[in-house]
């Protein structure tokens, strides 16, 4: 899976990160099959909110790429925070979705937007632990 229009580092990080949050995708669904049943609400809200996710890291990588290119500082940060602004729609657009459509769970669309945070958290204690660096 290659993003042309995204840096090196930013095509890495979703290699890395877009098959874990599938699987935890999964595991969620799984795991609220007893609740739920076979409804379409946790899967398709799992699915729109890790569609979120991807295109916030999308744009996130992209205008982080774009934004060092700028001459001034000023011009930069006004970059940065335009772009802000964009993934705080599309965040704001996945979340609004998730009250409005019955067929999708609220829930299920906000858990997928913490799997950064939480794909990081377990590799940096991963990678500790294999390092040797505990506390």
């Amino acid at each position: 899976m290659r993003f042309a229009f995204l840096g090196k580092m930013t095509a890495e990080e979703l290699k890395m990160l877009l098959p874990r949050a599938f699987i935890a995708d999964l595991v969620i669904y799984l795991l609220t099959l007893p609740f739920y049943g076979l409804s379409p609400e946790v899967p398709l809200g799992l699915l729109l909110g890790t569609a979120a996710m991807t295109a916030n890291l999308i744009l996130l990588g992209y205008s982080v790429d774009r934004a060092v290119e700028y001459k001034t500082e000023k011009a930069a940060k006004r970059y940065m925070f335009s772009f802000y602004l964009i993934r705080f729609a599309v965040m704001g657009a996945a979340l609004t979705a998730g009250i409005k459509l019955r067929a999708v769970n609220l829930a299920a669309v906000c858990i997928p937007l913490f799997y950064p945070k939480a794909i990081y958290t377990v590799r940096g204690i991963i990678n500790n632990k294999s390092s040797g660096k505990g506390g």
